[in-house]
């Protein structure tokens, strides 16, 4: 082998190796130019000729960098940036904010933060008024393929307007008179469904096809399922999760895309790993008992999420759940046995509310898609569509 054979073959290992020691790379250079500074997997830098700790940012960024420039020579960190990267003292450098997905720019958009002037609330003085209570309304669990609301109460007018239902054309009594003596087609709602985005909403994918059919308006609004003062929207197509397994109901999710817009509301995303312990506000139009009739009003139960170690019984029971929850899957229930999800409720959503600050009004966040469960209000934990586990795809489908 010849001398320069074997000075190119070490070139070769020192550039290609990178020299990783301990948590530290170094970049790749040549023998006679050893490196200044040293990185880390996280843009942590430290050098090694001056006593400095810092950070790989812009060198417009290093606001000590550009103000120390005559006095001391920026270290450059090893980057494919065409851009200069220099190592920052901690402090020394100023942060960019972190960018909004998607999604979150279609939440901020639809529900602006602005500072609004707090409103005096008049006291009421007359003795003889009286003050309703709201009763909380119970929604059932569904069995399945459908679940409805359980023990919930029944929702106020316009008070979950992103709230929507699938309806499939009636076999039976198809038309009915309208307010004008017209024909009006009737329609048997079996799911519900979300409003995310103007021209879409999401649902359960299991409830694309019931029966062999697909359903062909959704009806917004939160309205009840016999009122006219809904917004009636024909289904141009629905788009299944992909990797959406019908039999272990995996994946359970699926994009239904409207003919045209609607002005209704819309919820957001919840878009962070961990739920908070919180109450959560499940919506349904399914029964109101395990095998009961469905109810025409929407109804709303608050439940608690749950982690997987939390519902054991359920998963080791459940057919559908043979090994486990998996990570696109939500466990919620009512601690006490009485509130819950039902069959008819499949589709529906999952809300966590944030109150806006300094604002009366409050963002509604989905947290889950209602998916399948055991017997209705038994005690068991329905199971839901976790949906930041989906928010990639789903942005890609709505907002891309």
């Amino acid at each position: 082998m010849s001398p320069y054979s074997l000075l190119f073959g070490t070139l070769l290992i020192i550039i290609s190796l990178d020299f990783v020691l301990g948590n530290w790379v170094y970049p790749a250079y040549y023998p006679w130019n050893p490196p200044m500074v040293s990185v880390d997997n996280y843009g942590n830098c430290q050098a090694f000729d001056r006593p400095l700790v810092g950070r790989c940012v812009r060198y417009e960024d290093c606001v000590s960098a550009i103000q120390s420039a005559h006095q001391v020579t920026p270290l450059l960190c090893p980057s494919a940036s065409p851009e200069n990267i220099v190592c920052c003292p901690h402090g020394g450098y100023v942060t960019q904010p972190p960018r909004l997905s998607m999604s979150e720019n279609a939440c901020k958009n639809a529900y602006p933060r602005g500072h609004q002037k707090r409103r005096r609330r008049r006291r009421v003085t007359d003795a003889h008024k009286t003050q309703v209570e709201v009763l909380e309304p119970i929604i059932q669990k569904r069995n399945h393929s459908n679940l409805n609301v359980v023990g919930g109460r029944i929702t106020l007018h316009n008070e979950h307007p992103y709230m929507c239902a699938l309806g499939w054309p009636s076999r039976r009594h198809k038309w009915i008179r309208g307010q004008h003596g017209s024909a009006v087609r009737r329609y048997v709602f079996n799911c519900g469904c979300v409003l995310i985005a103007p021209k879409f909403a999401l649902t359960a994918a299991h409830c694309a096809n019931i029966g062999g059919e697909s359903p062909t308006v959704a009806l917004i609004g939160g309205v009840d399922l016999n009122a006219s003062n809904g917004q009636l929207i024909e289904i141009q197509h629905i788009i299944k999760h992909p990797n959406f397994d019908p039999d272990a109901l995996s994946n359970d999710l699926a994009i239904v895309n409207l003919r045209r817009s609607s002005h209704k509301s819309v919820a957001c995303l919840w878009n962070h790993e961990s739920v908070p312990e919180r109450p959560l506000t499940a919506l349904g139009y399914g029964q109101t008992k395990f095998a009961g009739p469905h109810s025409n009003e929407l109804l709303q139960v608050l439940l608690y999420p749950l982690d997987n170690s939390r519902c054991p019984n359920f998963v080791h029971q459940g057919d559908k759940l043979t090994n486990g929850l998996a990570p696109g899957q939500l466990c919620a229930g009512d601690y006490s046995g009485n509130m819950d999800t039902c069959q008819g409720d499949s589709g529906g959503p999952l809300l966590l509310y944030e109150h806006m600050r300094h604002q009366h009004q409050r963002i509604p966040y989905l947290v889950g898609i209602t998916s399948f469960g055991g017997a209705c209000a038994s005690g068991e934990p329905g199971i839901y569509v976790r949906i930041v586990h989906y928010i990639q795809w789903i942005e890609q489908q709505v907002w891309a």
